[in-house]
């Protein structure tokens, strides 16, 4: 999302956010392209949001919104992209 006041857009526990940005250095399931379901809101700007495996505190300028999609995804809709590995102080 570009602008906070997308987050108006959001319902919580019905609308589904697809992540724009790489985390899987929290997480390896956290892809760009991974779907979840927001179910709160951490701060005015971090989105609680409920993955098939995990739940994390997102930024609203990680995600978008998937229009037309609610509900909890499965793990048949997840990227099957495996993380590339890290060393160790990089970005």
């Amino acid at each position: 999302m570009k602008d906070r006041s997308e987050l108006e857009k959001i319902h919580i526990g019905e609308t589904r956010v697809v992540l724009t940005r790489d985390l899987s250095i929290m997480n390896q399931n956290l892809v760009p392209g991974a779907q979840g379901l927001a179910v709160g809101m951490l701060a005015n700007y971090t989105l609680k949001v409920a993955f098939p495996r995990v739940t994390v505190g997102i930024s609203y300028r990680d995600c978008e919104i998937v229009e037309g999609a609610v509900g909890m995804p499965t793990d048949a809709e997840q990227p099957k992209a495996m993380p590339r590995p890290r060393a160790m102080g990089e970005e």
